[in-house]
């Protein structure tokens, strides 16, 4: 195979024409646009005069000069307009070639980013968006300079596009924009990190932001000359020298120009380049318009957007092939007590096989809809008291346990299939597998001779923690939810508190033949390790009760945890897992970068990185964002740290620029307050308030879910009703 030496685009000349000589196009487009049914036909010759203005004012940004005009398309007008858009794509290119170190265009590379482009409108466009605006608004002509630049009407003359190649992907190149510009960061629920999606009748698609400033705020060259919020539009002409170079260019312009951003797949990018090049005479606003081409050209985006849809769909399957779990066997080191037992229970191991088969089996039937909800839960609940017979068969409190720890499964698994069942059952299911858990902690502290009883314990009671999370507050004592049935927690905090107690003191004794065969199965190692984390990060936003007795203990065996299990070799131990494929949770994936982020292990963009690798592979929960922005948040605000070693310096003597540090905290601000807009819709209201006071607490900002409610009163609804 060859790879390409180099690529040239062919694109036509632009020849300008003398004003003048526009005037037959300008009136023909005003006919278009039914300018004298909307005005009047003794108004058109004065609204034809303020377009004539407004395009003198256009040809002096564009540098439109005789000299221009004769060379009919070989001398390229030199104006600010062109020299501005010419020195803001070449900063991206200059960035990726000379300083490929740079975080801020590696992100975008990591979102999906394969192409930049960026155009100015052209003469006929600018003349009929000008007449467009003008019949809306005619006080628009009051300042004619004013509609080319910041906040004015013409927000779009200058448009910068980047193209991705999935979808999924846009969101993630949405975001990483603030790094680059300067724009209204709405947090709107229905917003993407402050873009909206546009879905026209032609078929058009793709993800906008309007009257943007290019205010790259990371870089040292722009940061400390931030955009001015008044100017003298008048001085733009007298702004730039010719021989300045593409930074000064875009220090001493950016103030001036909006730049209107568009995110767009490659198949949006295709349809739109087909669609603008073939039909945009037909499809101008006005009488041109043609219903029948409107038609053809929104079922050809449909029919692109569908064959989108299926090779997105055929890549999640490609990566999502070699993620096929295997037989389950419950964790591996049960595989490893089994195998340490004598030989005579190798036949019983073989019973626990099956029975681990048979479940499998029955789940994969229910969750593809082969059998109904009734029989799943009798024949799971058969399975259930089959186990619980075969136990009172058994002599051995070891083998007694593992069997009771796969029934215990049966329910557990029960108890994750939320969205298969209405809250009553769930709320039955989850019920029932905390009290065979809790059955199952008392059988171990009854029998303290069962083999490796201590890890197993661990496991029990981390199960029983985990649904008190997942219907519940966990360990955080949130005082202000009213609660529904569907609503209340499962278990209140002091209960959860207690069993956390002692399941993270019985991991700090663990010996280390005892973590050993932990390690054996090395993914159930590492979701253990993060279970307690997470628990213990739940407790701390709070420590309401770190004064008693309990308190203080918890602290240390906290502190005695992170000494003994978080450190830096989770980083390869996760990489590890991930390389041989043994970690198939794509939720899970990113909840453990976020926690290694928080402990300073990981850098930020690093882990966003493998974030965004396996976002293509599965749909990431909202939430599981959230906890990724709230370490980037503690590494870059709290720790005032942009790599590693800045970590291990005092915070104190830290010299990082305030304005980078605000930068930071504005960023990942702005970005949770939007996702916990999405949480509140699609998620649960457990995890909603979770991750509600993780953010208040860190960032010492009060989320409010409604920002009218303080804005509506009984007068303002009389006067909206009238």
């Amino acid at each position: 195979m060859h790879s390409y030496i180099g690529i040239h685009q062919f694109t036509p000349l632009a020849r300008y024409k003398a004003l003048d000589t526009e005037i037959p196009f300008i009136e023909r487009s005003m006919s278009d646009q039914n300018a004298a049914h909307l005005l009047g036909a003794e108004a058109l010759p004065a609204f034809k005069e303020n377009i004539l203005k407004c395009m003198e004012v256009y040809y002096q940004l564009m540098g439109i000069t005789d000299e221009v005009i004769a060379g009919e398309g070989k001398v390229e007008p030199r104006g600010v307009l062109p020299r501005y858009t010419e020195s803001l794509i070449r900063y991206f290119q200059n960035m990726q070639q000379h300083d490929p170190s740079n975080k801020e265009i590696r992100i975008l590379e990591y979102s999906g980013v394969n192409t930049i482009k960026i155009r100015y409108k052209y003469t006929h466009s600018v003349i009929k968006k000008l007449i467009k605006l003008g019949l809306s608004k005619p006080e628009i002509f009051d300042d004619p300079l004013k509609i080319f630049l910041n906040g004015g009407a013409l927000h779009d003359l200058i448009g910068l596009q980047f193209i991705c190649s999935s979808p999924y992907e846009k969101v993630w190149v949405a975001r990483a924009m603030y790094n680059f510009f300067e724009y209204d960061y709405r947090t709107d629920d229905h917003l993407e990190y402050g873009f909206y999606t546009v879905q026209r009748e032609s078929g058009y698609r793709g993800l906008h932001c309007d009257h943007a400033l290019f205010e790259p705020r990371f870089d040292a060259d722009f940061s400390e000359i931030p955009a001015a919020d008044v100017y003298n539009p008048e001085e733009i002409f007298s702004e730039i020298d010719e021989n300045d170079g593409d930074l000064k260019v875009l220090n001493k312009l950016k103030k001036y120009f909006n730049v209107e951003i568009q995110l767009h797949t490659v198949f949006e990018n295709l349809w739109s380049s087909m669609e603008h090049r073939n039909s945009y005479n037909v499809q101008a606003k006005g009488a041109g318009r043609s219903p029948a081409i409107t038609a053809q050209w929104k079922l050809l985006s449909d029919n692109m957007q569908n064959l989108e849809m299926q090779f997105e769909r055929l890549q999640i399957d490609t990566e999502q092939a070699r993620f096929k779990e295997p037989l389950r066997e419950g964790y591996a080191f049960i595989k490893y007590i089994f195998k340490e037992l004598n030989s005579d229970e190798n036949n019983i191991y073989q019973r626990y096989l099956k029975i681990a088969k048979n479940l499998e089996n029955l789940e994969t039937l229910f969750t593809s809809r082969e059998i109904s909800r009734q029989d799943y839960v009798e024949q799971i609940f058969k399975e259930s008291k089959q186990i619980d017979a075969f136990i009172l068969t058994l002599n051995d409190s070891t083998l007694q346990v593992l069997f009771k720890m796969l029934a215990g499964y049966i329910h557990y698994a029960l108890a994750n299939h939320r969205e298969f069942f209405n809250s009553y059952d769930l709320h039955q299911f989850v019920k029932q597998s905390m009290q065979y858990h809790k059955d199952i902690h008392l059988f171990m502290l009854a029998h303290t001779e069962i083999y490796k009883g201590k890890t197993i314990h661990i496991i029990a009671m981390l199960r029983y923690l985990k649904l008190a999370q997942k219907y519940g507050y966990g360990l955080i004592d949130i005082k202000d939810v009213t609660y529904t049935y569907s609503t209340e927690p499962i278990i209140g905090y002091t209960e959860g508190l207690s069993f956390f107690e002692n399941a993270i003191t019985s991991m700090n004794r663990l010996s280390e033949d005892d973590i050993a065969g932990l390690r054996y199965d090395s993914a159930a190692y590492i979701k253990v390790i993060y279970r307690f984390e997470m628990m213990s990060q739940e407790w701390e936003l709070f420590k309401s009760d770190a004064d008693t007795e309990q308190g203080k203990s918890l602290v240390k065996e906290i502190e005695l945890f992170r000494k003994k299990f978080i450190h830096a070799s989770l980083l390869t131990q996760l990489e590890t897992l991930l390389e041989t494929d043994k970690i198939t949770n794509v939720s899970f994936i990113v909840r453990f970068y976020a926690l290694l982020v928080w402990h300073n292990i990981c850098q930020p963009i690093e882990a966003l990185r493998q974030i965004i690798k396996y976002s293509a592979y599965d749909k990431i929960k909202t939430s599981d964002i959230l906890y990724y922005e709230l370490a980037a948040y503690k590494f870059l605000v709290v720790n005032c740290c942009e790599k590693i070693d800045d970590c291990s310096v005092d915070t104190d003597i830290k010299t990082h620029a305030k304005n980078k540090i605000k930068y930071y905290k504005n960023y990942h601000r702005n970005n949770m307050i939007q996702q916990l807009f999405r949480i509140y819709k699609e998620e649960s209201i457990y995890d909603f308030h979770k991750v509600r006071v993780h953010f208040e607490k860190l960032t010492q900002t009060t989320f409010k879910i409604d920002h009218f409610s303080d804005k509506i009163d009984d007068n303002s609804i009389r006067d909206t009703l009238k």
